[in-house]
C-alpha cells in the first residue's frame, strides 16, 4: 500500500467506506459517499480516484464496486447452499482479497436463493468466522449428516427447546429442524458479504 499521505477529505472518504463495509457488508455508492461527506457524487468520485491512485482502494464497474486494498486474503474454499442443503465441499479455489476490517477465517460462494430476503443472493461470497457456538439469530453455515452424506447449508440459527431450527430468509423455503441426536455441526457464522456487479 502507498505511504503517500491522504488529505483530510480523502481520509474522511476512506473512513466512511470502511464504516459502510462494517455496517452494511458492502461499500457505499458514489451518491451515498457524497451525501455522507456533504459533497456531490462527482466530488466523491474525485476522492475515490485519488484513493485508488494512492493504492488504498480499487474500483471496478458498478455503483458499489469499491474494494479496500489490503495485504489480507481469505481462502475461498467452495460453495454453500442457500436453498436445500448440498454436499459439503472444501476445495481451495483461490485467495480472496478482503478488507482489513473483516474478521473471518475463510469465504464461501453462495448457491441458491433461500436467504434473498436478508440480501444474500446466489453467487455472493460470504465471509465466515469459524465458531463452535452461535447466538440465536446468527446467520450460520451448518453441516447436517455425516460421512459422504454430510451436507452444508446457510441459514439463520434458532435454538428451540433442545432442537435447532435452521431458518431460511425466503418464504418459498421451509425450516430445517435438527433434533437432539441428529448429526449436526456449526462450521461458522457469517461476518461479511462480497458481491460482484
Amino acid at each position: 500500500m502507498s505511504t503517500e499521505a491522504l488529505s483530510k477529505r480523502q481520509a474522511d472518504a476512506l473512513r466512511i467506506i470502511r464504516r459502510a463495509i462494517r455496517r452494511d457488508s458492502m461499500p457505499p455508492t458514489r451518491a451515498e459517499l457524497g451525501e455522507a461527506m456533504g459533497v456531490s457524487a462527482q466530488t466523491a468520485h474525485f476522492h475515490l480516484v485519488a484513493l485508488q491512485r494512492k493504492g488504498y482502494i480499487k474500483m471496478g464497474d458498478g455503483a458499489r464496486n469499491i474494494f479496500e486494498v489490503s495485504d489480507k486474503t481469505l481462502p475461498l474454499i467452495g460453495q454453500v447452499a442457500a436453498g436445500m442443503p448440498t454436499l459439503a465441499i472444501e476445495d481451495y479455489i483461490e485467495a480472496l482479497p478482503v478488507p482489513s476490517t473483516v474478521e473471518a477465517d475463510f469465504a464461501l460462494r453462495v448457491s441458491g436463493d433461500s436467504m434473498i430476503d436478508s440480501g444474500v443472493l446466489d453467487g455472493d461470497v460470504v465471509y465466515i468466522q469459524q465458531v463452535t457456538e452461535a447466538n440465536a439469530g446468527d446467520m450460520v453455515v451448518a453441516l447436517i449428516g455425516e460421512g459422504e452424506q454430510c451436507e452444508a447449508t446457510l441459514k439463520y440459527f434458532l435454538p428451540d427447546n433442545g432442537r435447532i431450527i435452521l431458518r431460511p430468509a425466503n418464504a418459498a423455503f421451509v425450516d430445517i429442524v435438527v433434533n437432539e441426536g441428529d448429526n449436526f455441526a456449526l462450521v461458522g457464522k457469517v461476518v461479511g458479504l462480497h458481491r460482484s456487479f
